[in-house]
């Protein structure tokens, strides 16, 4: 499937799909010096500690690759929907998410927030939480009238 993205986003988006860790020299075509990053485990300023995060990326999962799957936005902002899959504990997983982008002027992402859910792809692959997730998901989740 070809993406159809606006301009603004065709940089960002061709980052993250195929995103490998030989890419990650170019953050800073990509990324403003001072990149404010944020995403539900992570909360990181400037080049340095994002590529750290990246870096912790490929260190804790295997065959690792995103794509992203819509995007719109203009010049200033815009939003990426994103499919990332993985390897972990030998299991092959995907999460969905989306991104929000701030452009700096010079065209490169000031800002990014990253939106997804931690709880079981994360946080529910330990034991004793995963139970406790299970068991308040059962309860919260609404139950067809019997009829």
């Amino acid at each position: 499937m070809a993406l159809h993205c606006p301009d603004s986003l065709t940089s960002i988006a061709g980052f993250f799909n195929g995103l490998a860790p030989g890419k990650l020299d170019a953050l800073g075509d990509i990324y403003s010096p001072g990149i404010e990053f944020r995403d539900p485990l992570h909360q990181v300023h400037g080049l340095a500690a994002l590529r750290q995060v990246f870096e912790h990326l490929f260190q804790q999962l295997k065959d690792l690759s995103i794509i992203v799957t819509d995007a719109h936005g203009d010049d200033r902002t815009g939003f990426l929907l994103w499919e990332m899959s993985y390897s972990f504990r030998g299991a092959q997983r995907v999460i969905t998410g989306t991104s929000h982008i701030r452009f700096a002027a010079d065209g490169r992402v000031a800002a990014q927030t990253d939106h997804w859910d931690a709880s079981f792809p994360v946080y529910g692959e330990f034991p004793v939480l995963g139970l406790a997730m299970r068991g308040i998901k059962r309860l919260v989740t609404a139950k067809p009238n019997p009829s």
